[in-house]
């Protein structure tokens, strides 16, 4: 493992943490096993797949799917780099045209990616990294299963007995996910900062990535017209994510020229 990345993701993993409420911590204890809650999600990513591909909308075009894949090796590596829990994971990014997000990570190293996104926005192979890092970094920091915790403390686990029924019931009402929005909110906050640490890893241009957030401030909506969205603005994002890649190269710059 890379010693000085490392160091750096647990300290901006450690310093999102901080900012939790006690009440609302993002990685305490789970409600279910592990190997259950990732069992339910990697279930729920299967039926996107499956769907795309009966309505023939997975992306099939080699030359976008080729860019895709080399950018999810380069994340993935970056994140097997600061984290031995995935060194020998195996990363996918899959492209479904009208997914309807531009992303989404499942455990198992999923991550789904909107095509008709990724063309209309002109996305950059290091735009592209910044997404997948960010994506990445929910995983790596459980917020799939903190969800699921979520919905135990919040209706009970008589209601909810396992992790798959507390995800079923999770999508089957919004208002479930507006009562979550405070954490979701701190769950996207942390994933962009642990994200930085992971895209400055895997090599790309962070100027060059930057420009996202612009592309992405066009698409919000006007003053008094935004939706419940658990993001920041892209503005506020763009500030904060460029902070903490200028500490994370300062802090690389001390560990050495051999650091990527």
């Amino acid at each position: 493992m890379n010693t000085c990345v490392g160091v750096l993701l647990f300290v901006f993993g450690g310093v999102c943490l901080a900012q939790t409420p006690p009440d609302g911590a993002l990685r305490g204890k789970a409600a279910y096993p592990e190997s259950e809650t990732a069992a339910a999600w990697r279930g729920l990513a299967a039926s996107y797949v499956r769907k795309a591909y009966k309505d023939q909308t997975l992306d099939t075009d080699p030359a976008l799917n080729g860019r895709v894949d080399t950018v999810m090796a380069a994340v993935g590596a970056a994140v097997a780099a600061i984290d031995v829990r995935f060194e020998n994971a195996s990363w996918s990014a899959i492209l479904i045209r009208e997914f309807g997000h531009g992303a989404a990570a499942f455990p198992g190293e999923t991550i789904l990616v909107d095509a008709n996104f990724v063309r209309a926005l002109q996305l950059n192979d290091d735009e592209l990294a910044l997404i997948l890092s960010h994506e990445a970094a929910h995983i790596v920091a459980g917020h799939a299963a903190a969800k699921l915790s979520f919905m135990a403390e919040f209706l009970g686990r008589e209601k909810v007995p396992t992790a798959r029924t507390a995800l079923l019931e999770f999508l089957a009402n919004d208002s479930y996910a507006a009562v979550f929005q405070p954490k979701a909110r701190a769950q996207e906050r942390e994933a962009d900062m642990v994200g930085a640490a992971i895209f400055l890893a895997s090599g790309y241009d962070p100027q060059r990535a930057l420009d996202l957030f612009d592309k992405l401030a066009d698409l919000e909506p006007g003053e008094g017209e935004l939706a419940p969205d658990p993001h920041d603005t892209a503005r506020a994002r763009k500030q904060a994510v460029s902070g903490v890649i200028a500490q994370l190269q300062q802090y690389q710059a001390r560990c050495g020229p051999d650091l990527r």
